[in-house]
């Protein structure tokens, strides 16, 4: 009888123990979930707004491809970041993709003696650090 006397004793606090490590473990696990939903919430924003300016970039391309496609044609469509064209699409850009205010971070369009097209965007989301861009090379063809 004195034995199992001493036994209690000393397993006493072992439940209380054995309980508080199960909760820490089980917070540990419910803590990495939510930091792992937060990271796949941001991402899957910046997924969004690559796509957005893909799209942004493979429209402008495509209406110089449907529209007239000679080399002055083309330069006075986009070449002059004054023209009609390349207002309304920077408008749109502006419109789509945060950030894209400030002269420094507005859309460009190159236009080389060849035919060769240079479309770069930039944009920084709300509360992210880093800016991003996107630059596509294409070559308008007859």
């Amino acid at each position: 009888m004195a034995q199992t006397a001493k036994r209690r004793r000393r397993l006493r606090g072992s439940a209380l123990v054995e309980g508080l490590l199960a909760i820490c473990v089980f917070s540990t696990g419910i803590l990495a979930t939510l930091i792992l939903l937060a990271a796949a919430l941001v991402e899957a924003g910046n997924a969004r707004l690559r796509s957005e300016a893909s799209f942004l970039t493979a429209s402008v391309l495509a209406d110089m491809w449907t529209g007239e496609r000679s080399l002055e044609s083309l330069q006075t469509r986009y070449g002059s970041n004054q023209s009609d064209d390349f207002l309304a699409w920077q408008e749109m850009v502006k419109a789509r993709l945060p950030g894209v205010s400030s002269s420094a971070k507005s859309p460009q369009i190159t236009i080389s003696d060849k035919r060769e097209v240079t479309v770069t965007l930039h944009w920084q989301a709300p509360g992210d650090g880093v800016a991003r861009q996107l630059v596509t090379v294409a070559l308008i063809t007859d």
